[in-house]
């Protein structure tokens, strides 16, 4: 045991840690280059929306389409699950015959009225769709905000599905994790260890004037 300790002590003391430490905030940094860049641009474009406009790609759609025979009701159900399956049904049609995808569905249905609205929301636009069984018709506005929208709403997070969420996630950890064994590797080095303290307390007192300034 006391073997075991001391060799654990040398690993945590020597160059074996700094060793690790350095291919760690290498690595790290390397994992999200492309991510950092991609975060620190559109943090710019978020923070200038007056300066920085682009109506690039910009969509706006209405239309009424003809519902298939099999989407063709003459009456709704009651029930929740009945319910969820025809709304799948239509996600799936206008998925496949109008390229209407989006990372967040949802759907209400008005029994009553034979009225079914589905909503479809992406990053940086959205669909809408009224369907009238009773017509048998369906109305569609579509938006897309253009691609300067959609990085903007991809920094955000906003509408961009679970697998988006867990990149940024993924992405955060990094960031941190390069953060700190930058620190760790710092304070390793004698001669840069003033120089490195004085910036990281330069950072924060920047921060907080910046935020007090801020607020006056």
């Amino acid at each position: 045991m006391a073997g075991i300790l001391l060799i654990m002590t040398e690993f945590w003391r020597g160059p074996a840690l700094a060793k690790m430490m350095r291919a760690i905030h290498s690595y790290s940094s390397m994992l999200v280059l492309v991510l950092l860049l991609f975060f620190a641009i559109t943090g710019i474009t978020l923070n200038h929306p007056d300066l920085i406009i682009s109506k690039a790609g910009q969509v706006s759609q209405q239309s009424e389409l003809e519902l298939p025979p099999y989407l063709q009701l003459a009456e709704l159900p009651e029930s929740a699950a009945k319910q969820a399956e025809i709304a799948a049904q239509f996600r799936n049609w206008l998925s496949q015959e109008h390229q209407i995808k989006a990372s967040v569905f949802s759907y209400s249905f008005e029994v009553d009225d034979m009225l079914l609205e589905l909503d479809f929301k992406r990053p940086a636009g959205y669909a809408s769709v009224v369907v009238d069984f009773s017509a048998g018709k369906a109305e569609l506005d579509m938006e897309f905000g253009g691609y300067l929208a959609l990085l903007n709403d991809l920094h955000k997070g906003r509408n961009a599905g679970i697998s988006w969420v867990l990149l940024i996630d993924l992405t955060a950890i990094a960031c941190i994790v390069f953060a700190l064994t930058g620190f760790y590797l710092i304070l390793k080095q004698p001669s840069r260890r003033s120089l490195g303290n004085s910036l990281a307390m330069l950072g924060i007192f920047v921060t907080l004037f910046a935020y007090i300034l801020s607020l006056h």
